[in-house]
């Protein structure tokens, strides 16, 4: 047990195909210890214990660039260039989440290149789950390093393939379509070898089926995309939680999140270092004492999911309140900033005062009971959102996002989801709208807003489109549901979307800020850590 031991700790050592001493490595070559069922199950759960330290970054380089956010001041640290598009090669956040990936990857290929298939059930298993842990890697690497597969996979680079058990292999980066090829292979052979179900916090046939129809959307394979995601919807294995407890996609733990597919778990007290500031949850909240507490929900967000009072996900939104007794409505000016004035309410109506005069906010009906508001100033329309009077932080308004925090009592304590049962329902979705099948994709986002609490009158019709096509309404329900599960950038460049950033932040707080970014910059993919390009002798080359 001893070598065993010795063993898995130093492979949990390598950190990438490049930046790693070799004589470590092949220390670990003895096939007496790979050999036996207890060093193939330690180096196995060794592999699940990195994405612990892989999934921070992959939160921050996925989460921040999209529109769900809004950050309150400036920060050395470096996810600040994730957050406001002016990417750097040095960036230390990019550089830990190639090195951390590569380091997953050199730990599946080993058990992958070393488990003989075919020889038992426990031996396929492993093979399995690896595949599948591999593939995952590949897949977000691709999609944060190469451009969206319809931008020109054959010919646009995205990161290089390197599938041997020497992680020390200088390769050059491999096409965009190369990568989503051999991912696909991995998930097929994956796929067929899976032979029981541990759980939603292991690689599982379900979860591999669940990323097979992410990456034939992505691919623009609709066909293949509904088809797999039939596969883990006639499954019966898994359920949408109810509209009561909606909460425990933050607060339960993996286990008993009935429509968890995969996740990664945390474990209470145990992987909870430092009371939690250091947490994935702790920049978007402070609660009791712990968190920074500095990155808030958009205001574009805020104004999506507050359309209907009753859509549950908003409970994942803590508005900080100063004054209970105070009620503001709150817009923005046309330079990004919150403005507000303070109203009274009479019924449905709400009145301000403004010089001298009583006025009444514009409102208008969401057709299920409730209103929308605005207001008219600087001779525009602004829709408002009626709150107590909030506390504030630079001027930005401090609503807390707690989807990422609060499992089992634990302020920050989550357990990141990578596939669930509402996503798949929304692949299905949007494959259905873009091969012209309008009523199976709206049934399918209705599945997800009936779920979210929204009543009868907001659900959609073929009659109550309004000009919006089937995709942008999927679009629209992807970004509600999904909101902090590292979606919403990939969703919008790989459907050729503009992403809209005109709203409060400090993503436009210099003269060379982007209030939009269009899908054809250059700018929605990461450079190549230059690190890894120094290491690799100039093999890899740089992102344009």
């Amino acid at each position: 047990m001893k070598q065993i031991f010795i063993y898995s700790a130093a492979i949990a050592m390598l950190t990438s195909s490049c930046s790693l001493d070799k004589k470590p490595y092949d220390s670990l070559t003895n096939e007496s210890i790979d050999n036996t069922p207890g060093a193939l199950v330690a180096l196995n759960n060794g592999n699940y214990h990195n994405l612990k330290s892989w999934v921070e970054n992959w939160h921050r380089v996925t989460e921040y660039p999209s529109d769900n956010v809004t950050l309150s001041g400036t920060t050395t640290d470096n996810f600040f260039y994730n957050y406001n598009y002016q990417r750097i090669v040095s960036n230390d956040r990019v550089n830990s989440f190639w090195s951390t990936s590569y380091k997953i990857i050199a730990g599946t290929n080993h058990l992958i290149n070393r488990v003989v298939e075919g020889e038992s059930e426990m031996g396929d298993e492993i093979i399995a789950e690896n595949l599948y842990l591999r593939s995952l890697m590949y897949f977000y690497l691709t999609n944060v390093f190469g451009k969206p597969y319809n931008q020109g996979a054959e010919v646009n680079l995205a990161v290089p393939l390197n599938l041997a058990d020497d992680p020390f292999e200088v390769l050059p980066r491999n096409t965009v379509k190369e990568v989503y090829d051999q991912v696909e292979q991995d998930l097929l052979k994956a796929e067929s070898l899976f032979n029981t179900f541990k759980g939603n916090v292991y690689g599982n046939v379900y979860a591999t089926q669940a990323l097979l129809a992410r990456l034939y959307l992505y691919k623009g394979d609709n066909e293949k995309a509904i088809a797999y995601a039939n596969k883990v919807l006639n499954s019966g294995k898994f359920l949408l939680l109810s509209t009561a407890n909606y909460s425990q996609l933050s607060t339960g733990t993996p286990e008993s999140n009935s429509e968890s597919i995969f996740a990664i778990k945390f474990v209470k007290d145990v992987d909870y270092p430092d009371d939690g500031w250091y947490t994935i949850g702790s920049m978007y909240a402070s609660i009791e004492g712990a968190g920074w507490g500095e990155m808030y929900a958009s205001r574009s967000y805020l104004e999506a999911v507050r359309k209907y009072p009753e859509d549950v996900r908003y409970t994942m939104i803590d508005p900080v309140v100063a004054n209970a007794n105070e009620l503001h409505a709150y817009f923005v000016d046309d330079d990004y900033k919150y403005q507000s004035v303070v109203v009274q309410k009479s019924g449905t109506d709400y009145t301000y005062q403004e010089s001298g005069a009583t006025k009444k906010l514009a409102k208008e009906s969401n057709g299920a009971g409730s209103f929308e508001y605005f207001i008219n100033k600087g001779g525009k329309t602004r829709t408002v959102l009626v709150d107590s009077k909030l506390d504030n932080r630079n001027g930005y308004l401090k609503y807390y996002i707690t989807k990422c925090s609060g499992q089992e009592g634990q302020p920050h304590l989550w357990s990141p989801v990578i596939s669930r049962l509402a996503e798949i329902y929304l692949i299905r979705a949007e494959a259905h709208a873009k091969l012209g099948n309008v009523e199976g994709a709206l049934a399918d986002v209705n599945v997800i807003r009936k779920r979210a609490g929204i009543p009868n009158a907001g659900l959609w019709t073929t009659g109550n489109l309004n000009g919006q096509s089937a995709l942008d309404v999927v679009m629209a329900e992807r970004q509600l549901e999904l909101a902090w599960e590292g979606h919403r950038k990939f969703d919008l460049f790989r459907n050729g979307k503009t992403l809209d950033r005109q709203y409060p932040g400090t993503h436009i707080s210099n003269a060379n800020s982007f209030l939009t970014i269009e899908p054809s910059s250059e700018n929605i993919i990461e450079y190549i850590p230059e690190q890894q390009i120094v290491l690799s002798n100039g093999v890899l080359l740089q992102n344009k």
